[in-house]
């Protein structure tokens, strides 16, 4: 026969333990959610890199966009399996409008909030907003401003790569004109 020591016995129960919990972790882990759909290379017909977009987007299997205007704005919301997951918006504002006038009443973002691009970029891990820069041939007594905003937060550059990119995209397309002419 062998003498088991009260040591032994605890060391044994103990690594019996160790080995329980770890079992136990692994089982109930699920993979990271993964991405099913094709990320959109625009956004509601404004064309915007794909690479800007992907990571203000959430895991998911479908996607779909909706498009809607209002006088002296144009928007699009993005869904993620059927969730408002991105939203964004051109908006035409007064001429002499700051970056932070906008933050102040935009969802997702804050004047308080980093800025940058010479003040015309105000950005958040969850919303922003940059100046479009539209053609001289528009409109000079009002301006045209890009928000957005997601319903999860990412990373605040990844925001403002977006916002930037976003506002280069709404100043070649025939927003400038067709905005500020409203």
């Amino acid at each position: 026969m062998h003498d088991i020591s009260e040591g032994g016995i605890r060391s044994a129960v103990s690594l019996l333990g160790a080995a329980l919990l770890v079992g136990l972790t692994a089982s109930c882990s699920s993979p990271a959610p993964a991405r099913e759909y094709a990320v959109p290379g625009d956004v509601c017909g404004t064309d915007v890199a794909r690479s800007v977009l992907e990571p203000l987007l959430p895991a998911g299997q479908k996607i779909s966009a909706e498009a809607s205007s209002a006088v002296g704005v144009e928007r699009c919301r993005i869904s993620v399996d059927g969730e408002i997951v991105f939203s964004s918006a051109v908006e035409k504002h007064d001429a002499n409008t700051t970056a932070n006038d906008v933050a102040s009443s935009a969802h997702g973002v804050d004047p308080a909030d980093a800025s940058a691009n010479g003040g015309h970029v105000v950005y958040s891990k969850t919303g922003a907003v940059g100046l479009v820069e539209c053609p001289a041939s528009t409109s000079a007594d009002s301006s045209l401003w890009a928000t957005v905003r997601t319903s999860h937060e990412v990373k605040a550059s990844a925001m403002r790569a977006f916002v930037e990119g976003y506002a280069a995209a709404v100043a070649e397309s025939d927003a400038c004109r067709d905005l500020t002419a409203r």
